[in-house]
């Protein structure tokens, strides 16, 4: 008789875990790092030397699981840094933007515990701040609202911990005048709970 009370034990609290585990939504918060490169307009290439710069990342995700499809829309604040050397002249540029990233993912790898995803999506990007220095002279640039962004990546989760790779692209221009698209990698880390 123990034994039986023991396995009724043991299945019911595996199916109360295995259900939390397979929840339709999900929701959690990540941070990461995010490295920066951005286009310059209207110059030579060869004249032109572009640097990524680290930045960060900090943000909450919601997950919409639909079997081995998901959606996840993310809020995002993110902090750009980058540097454009054009003719000798060095231009250090910073932004600071609220990203919305809505992305559509699919569950290559779905067991109860790991789970190997890829996923794409656009990313609207509203500027809060930024700024555009110059080592030898003044420049006043005029960076846009809004710019649109993608996004394509791969993922890992590990019980409750996600690792996101992936890369984003400008799909219009930072500001009206010097700069172009941007291109980052971003590396981040989450933790759902629930």
């Amino acid at each position: 008789m123990k034994k039986i009370i023991l396995v009724a034990v043991i299945c019911m609290l595996s199916s109360t875990l295995f259900a939390q585990l397979s929840s339709p939504i999900s929701f959690g918060l990540h941070t990461g790092l995010v490295s920066t490169k951005m286009d310059y307009k209207d110059a030579d290439a060869s004249s032109i030397k572009e640097e990524s710069k680290n930045g960060m990342m900090l943000g909450a995700f919601l997950r919409v699981n639909l079997n081995k499809w998901y959606l996840q829309p993310e809020l995002n604040y993110v902090s750009r840094k980058s540097e454009v050397v054009v003719d000798g002249n060095s231009y250090d540029i910073k932004t600071k933007s609220l990203d919305i990233p809505m992305l559509l993912g699919y569950k290559i790898v779905k067991l109860p515990l790991f789970k190997l995803r890829a996923f794409a999506g656009p990313v609207a990007s509203f500027n809060i701040d930024d700024s555009f220095k110059s080592t030898l002279e003044s420049v006043d640039e005029d960076f846009e609202g809004a710019v649109w962004n993608a996004k394509v990546g791969a993922g890992v989760d590990v019980w409750k911990l996600t690792l996101d790779v992936d890369y984003e692209f400008g799909l219009s221009d930072v500001s009206s005048e010097f700069l172009k698209k941007n291109k980052m990698y971003n590396v981040t880390l989450g933790f759902k709970f629930f």
